[in-house]
C-alpha cells in the first residue's frame, strides 16, 4: 500500500478531472491495470515448491494463479468500461452542456467501485469458499 499515493493517486485525480468519454475510458482502464499489478505483486509467491505464506495460502488452497488474475483483470476492465461508457452515454444524451460536463466527473466513482468489487470477489473467492487458516497446526 506504500505505492498508493505515487501510483494510484495521479490516476484517481485524472479520473475525476476528465470531462469527456474517451479520457474517462482510458483512465478507467489504467486504474484497473494498476489494480491488477497490485494483486499480482501482493499475492503469495511460490518459490522452490513453497510459498512465503505457506501456512495461509497452500493449506487452504488460497494461492492466486495467473489464470485467476487474468480473469479478474479482464472482467474488472470490461465492467469498468461498460459502466463508464453506459453512464457517460446516458449523461450526454439526457443532459446538455455544462451540466453534462459536471456530471461526467462523477461517473468514474461507480465505474471503479463496481470493477474493484468484482475484481476483489474473483481474486478472493477461493478464500471465501474454503476459508483462511488462522493458526498453524502445531
Amino acid at each position: 500500500m506504500s505505492g498508493y499515493l505515487p501510483f494510484n493517486g495521479p490516476i484517481c485525480i485524472a479520473m475525476i478531472s476528465v470531462s469527456s468519454t474517451i479520457p474517462l475510458l482510458f483512465w478507467s482502464w489504467m486504474n484497473q491495470s494498476q489494480n491488477a499489478l497490485v494483486n499480482h505483486f501482493n499475492g503469495p509467491k511460490i518459490i522452490d515448491g513453497t510459498t512465503d505464506r505457506e501456512e495461509k495460502s497452500t493449506a487452504a488452497g488460497n494461492s492466486v494463479n495467473n489464470g485467476t488474475l487474468f480473469k479478474s483483470y479482464a472482467l474488472a476492465v470490461a465492467s469498468a468500461l461498460i459502466v463508464a461508457f453506459g453512464l457517460a452515454n446516458y449523461v450526454q444524451t439526457n443532459y446538455a452542456g455544462e451540466e453534462a460536463t459536471e456530471l461526467l466527473r462523477f461517473i468514474s466513482f461507480p465505474s471503479a467501485v463496481i470493477a474493484s468489487s468484482l475484481n476483489c470477489y474473483i481474486v478472493r473467492s477461493r478464500e471465501i469458499e474454503v476459508g483462511v487458516q488462522l493458526l498453524n497446526m502445531q
